[in-house]
């Protein structure tokens, strides 16, 4: 029997999809992001109490993560967010699993693998992602044309989408969103301009579903705020969320200590009085990690410990520019 474990309740995480769709603008819908199993809380268990809910969108990461929830009964949109690969595409879109495209020497591979699969009354969907300053993947204003030119000879694919992901869209500072927005608006224009027309947009995710209702389009991605966080700080009095999970350990030991007990490595904790202490099974294997800290053993060691980095500040800010000098 496990010693540590997470208990979640489903009930809470759909008021929390509730909760999000009561500010929708009208006509767009919540994509719930399920990725890394739900960030830990199971994506099944968890995509089945959002469809129960209402949702019909979901994304994920990987393929594999899309097969998973239409092998457990999940209906209605999947989009696979990351890159795929040619040996994936098949499985993939059989599952009917929709697809980003970040790069133009997929397009002709990707309609080829729908030719070989001899696909008739079905197109691959297949959502465009454009880059406006995330720095990793997506379309830049410069290969539009050649995007469209492909599209145009691609008779197995159909653009479902198109979105961009934010960098900075819980930081305070607005202005880098507000920039990335204004170059989404003006790539997918110019894709408009080019006769690709996608059938939906979407750009929000948690934090921009917040602080920009107008940005809303077609689609929300929710994923932090429907396992009841909020994406950053000056966020939390804008949702009446629930906390869906709660971590759970068996205690394995317990034992009454007096006052002054020292606890732990390197003693950095002292009891200040008498205390019962538990001791619990969770560590390295769980999450945790251990961070050097000094702590001096007795005056001596501090000022001999002090005066070292002292010394050595002096000697790397004061001679060393000396030296350069």
């Amino acid at each position: 029997m496990a010693g540590t474990w997470i208990e979640v309740d489903l009930d809470c995480l759909t008021e929390n999809y509730q909760e999000v769709i009561k500010h929708l603008r009208p006509g767009t819908r919540c994509m719930a992001v399920v990725k890394a199993d739900a960030y830990g809380l199971g994506a099944i268990e968890v995509a089945r109490s959002l469809q129960r809910a209402g949702c019909e969108a979901f994304a994920v990461t990987r393929v594999e993560e899309g097969l998973i929830l239409r092998e457990h009964g999940i209906e209605g949109l999947i989009l696979v967010l990351g890159p795929t690969t040619r040996e994936e595409w098949p499985i993939a879109i059989a599952a009917k699993l929709q697809l980003t495209i970040s790069e133009l020497s997929w397009i002709e591979e990707l309609n080829e693998t729908g030719l070989k699969l001899g696909l008739v009354d079905q197109q691959i969907q297949v959502h465009l992602k454009l880059e406006t300053g995330m720095g990793r993947t997506g379309f830049r204003f410069s290969e539009l044309e050649e995007l469209s030119i492909a599209l145009s000879k691609s008779n197995y694919l159909h653009v479902a989408g198109v979105y961009t992901h934010f960098a900075r869209a819980a930081q305070r500072d607005k202005r880098y969103t507000i920039e990335q927005y204004e170059r989404f608006k003006s790539l997918t224009n110019r894709l408009e301009e080019l006769g690709i027309r996608p059938t939906w947009k979407h750009v929000c995710n948690s934090a921009a579903f917040l602080d920009y209702p107008e940005w809303h389009h077609d689609f929300v991605r929710i994923g932090t705020l429907l396992i009841g966080h909020y994406p950053g700080q000056g966020f939390s009095d804008k949702l009446n969320l629930r906390d869906p999970w709660l971590a759970k350990s068996r205690i394995v030991h317990l034992r009454e200590v007096p006052k002054g007990t020292y606890v732990g490595y390197q003693s950095i904790y002292h009891t200040k009085q008498a205390t019962q202490l538990a001791v619990i099974p969770v560590g390295y294997s769980d999450g945790f990690g251990v961070a050097p800290h000094f702590v001096p053993q007795g005056w001596i060691d501090f000022f001999q410990n002090y005066y070292k980095k002292f010394f050595s500040f002096i000697r790397y800010h004061g001679w060393s520019r000396t030296v350069r000098a």
